[in-house]
């Protein structure tokens, strides 16, 4: 038995007070001389044992009163059974994150390990977990010591960032209510500790620290970004001196450029190399370092992040008619592939996957006829999971259709109205849909005849009004997505919009700006995406395929026509690259990583005890006490009563 509040089993001492009453305070009868005992022989006179059982028995009661309340108060509970696996253990957590990819440090873990697992105490069960981003369990507690050295042997590096705080929690688990100790081989990376977390230690187990020593300096290709033409790769030194290098650019794995250069000490530069006109690839700049990490001298980026967003128009049947004028400006720019854009009915709709809508930037809504409960359950989880969406309210939408798809928004679409011509005029020209406008705007010109009143709400923020004041586009966060909801159409039924020369850059603007959120989604850091990726040009999507992705290569499969609609990408690429928090050697002082585990030791016995607190609330033993306590002072009176 255990109790959350021991320090109350000291009251128990008051048990002693009945116990010196009784024995300080003890009647002893007199004996009286008395010659006529014919007299007394008539008068019942009580047995002294059954009297003196009774005064203990009285005794008893007190004392049990006072040792529950005591109990009580301190709070009881039955811990749960820590079960067979009480036999202490050895825990080898072995760093395999980026910044341990130096030559000959992966030598020196699997030499640490290995002399860990062979000098652990006999009896102990020995289990290994690697850890970076995440925690891995490569070797599970148990008594084949053989098999946790063999895993050390096949030991491999990855690319991910230093994550302590994953690496305790995974070992807190696997350890279970085993005593022991956790023996951490790592370089100390002082960014490992950044990262919030739920980690947490048990105060039964000890850490010891085996750190590996890092390199003296490293060079890291800390960014790449296209400027004017040219492929800028910026090139960072953590070294004492100056470093004589070269970096070497490639499209699609094709060399473009090698340049050699000389980093000075501790300090950046910025290298080009003219990309000749190209505009679409996998672009990567690596540089040569011979003494630091490995996985950071190589950077990609996706030369055609933001030329061509895609956008899916949804209407009543997916004709071309019914989507003719959003369709032709989208085709108008100075590349024929700005936009890729296509058309779906909302029958077809409704039979697509979320997955199917991975590679969508923008899903516009012109029509809603035919979508039912499963269609509209995809564009609000579309829109939620970060997707740009735009409402047009024409003729074809049905505000109630539009208010259950936005159930929780507080946008209110109420019927349309027809109404004197009235104009159009964005109310902040600084918003990024009106930014073009600026002394060239044309929207004065356009007419509405017919218009939906919309009402936003108070997240919702008005961008643009009609010449009556009434809300004309309607701006809104809902989830991690974005929606504009437009209060007449864009197919020229209810206004001449679409014969504007503004109508033209307000749709690229405006899909544009929708799309930004996912567009800034093509590169990622190791660990962002889900699956064991490595740094490279990676694909995402409903086709994606994690044992075909490579450093620098797409890992692109074919569409399935069955479930994806003809012309769209099954999959998105995307850059994945190394967290250049993993970039400097310096390391933690083991002082300053013991005080973090001293963190994580205090915020296990708070989570200790706060379950401690749920079993006591659970099993409510004190109120069991307490209860008891009342019968025993009841029977205590009764029999108090009796006796006197």
């Amino acid at each position: 038995m255990s109790f959350l509040s021991p320090l109350f089993l000291l009251g128990a001492l008051a048990a002693a007070v009945p116990l010196a009453l009784h024995l300080f305070h003890r009647r002893t009868e007199p004996v009286v001389p008395f010659a006529a005992m014919r007299y007394l022989r008539r008068t019942p006179v009580e047995d002294s044992r059954w009297r003196r059982f009774k005064e203990l028995l009285l005794l008893a009661l007190r004392v049990a009163a006072a040792l529950l309340l005591a109990l009580a108060f301190a709070r009881p509970f039955l811990p749960q059974a820590a079960g067979a696996l009480e036999r202490a253990a050895t825990l080898v957590l072995i760093d395999t994150s980026a910044s341990l990819s130096a030559p000959g440090q992966l030598d020196r873990l699997r030499a640490i390990a290995t002399d860990v697992i062979r000098s652990a105490p006999v009896g102990q069960s020995v289990g290994v977990v690697t850890f970076s981003q995440g925690a891995d369990v490569i070797a599970p507690l148990s008594d084949d010591r053989a098999g946790a050295l063999a895993a050390v042997t096949k030991l491999t590096l990855g690319a991910g960032a230093t994550r302590y705080r994953s690496a305790f929690a995974r070992a807190a688990e696997q350890l279970g209510n085993r005593p022991g100790r956790i023996v951490v081989v790592t370089d100390l990376q002082q960014s490992g500790w950044d990262a919030a977390g739920e980690g947490v230690l048990p105060e039964r187990v000890d850490v010891e620290l085996r750190p590996v020593p890092a390199p003296a300096g490293n060079l890291a290709v800390s960014a790449l970004t296209v400027d004017s033409g040219d492929a800028v790769a910026t090139i960072q030194s953590y070294a004492a001196d100056g470093v004589t290098t070269q970096v070497a650019f490639a499209i699609d794995g094709h060399p473009i450029g090698t340049t050699p250069v000389t980093v000075p000490a501790r300090g950046a530069m910025d290298v080009r190399v003219s990309l000749d006109g190209r505009q679409n690839g996998a672009l990567s700049a690596a540089v040569v370092d011979r003494d630091g990490y490995v996985a950071d001298n190589t950077r990609f980026a996706l030369l055609d992040t933001n030329a061509a967003p895609s956008v899916l128009a949804l209407s009543a049947s997916g004709r071309d008619e019914e989507v003719f004028y959003l369709s032709r400006a989208l085709s108008i720019g100075n590349d024929a592939d700005v936009f890729r854009f296509r058309a779906i009915g909302s029958p077809a709709f409704s039979d697509l996957k979320p997955d199917d809508l991975a590679t969508v930037d923008v899903l516009a809504i012109l029509g809603t006829r035919g979508l039912d409960q499963r269609g509209r359950d995809l564009v609000a989880a579309y829109v939620r999971s970060g997707g740009g969406l735009l409402v047009s309210a024409g003729p074809q939408v049905d505000p109630v259709v539009v208010g259950r798809v936005l159930n929780g928004t507080t946008h209110s679409m109420m019927a349309a109205r027809n109404a004197a011509p009235l104009g159009f005029a964005p109310d902040d020209s600084r918003h990024p849909v009106f930014r073009v406008f600026g002394g060239v705007g044309t929207l004065s010109s356009v007419s509405f005849t017919r218009s939906v009143l919309l009402t936003p709400g108070d997240r919702a923020e008005v961008i643009a009004r009609y010449s009556d004041g009434s809300p004309a586009l309607v701006e809104e966060q809902i989830g991690d997505g974005r929606v504009l909801m437009f209060g007449s159409d864009l197919n020229h039924e209810w206004n001449d919009f679409p014969v504007q020369p503004a109508f033209v850059p307000f749709v690229h603007e405006a899909l544009r700006y929708l799309a930004s959120a996912r567009l800034a989604h093509r590169e990622y850091l190791v660990g962002d995406l889900p699956g064991n990726i490595v740094p490279g040009i990676v694909a995402v999507g409903r086709t994606e395929s994690p044992g075909a992705k490579r450093p620098g290569y797409p890992a692109t499969n074919p569409p399935t026509p069955a479930t994806q609609p003809p012309g769209t990408p099954a999959t998105r690429r995307v850059a994945v690259n190394v967290d250049p928090r993993e970039f400097d050697p310096a390391a933690l002082t083991p002082d300053a990583f013991r005080a973090a585990v001293g963190r994580l030791r205090q915020a296990g016995a708070s989570r200790e005890a706060e379950a401690a607190t749920e079993q006591a609330d659970r099993q409510r033993l004190w109120q069991i006490a307490l209860a008891v306590m009342v019968v025993g002072l009841v029977a205590e009176g009764a029999l108090g009563r009796r006796l006197g």
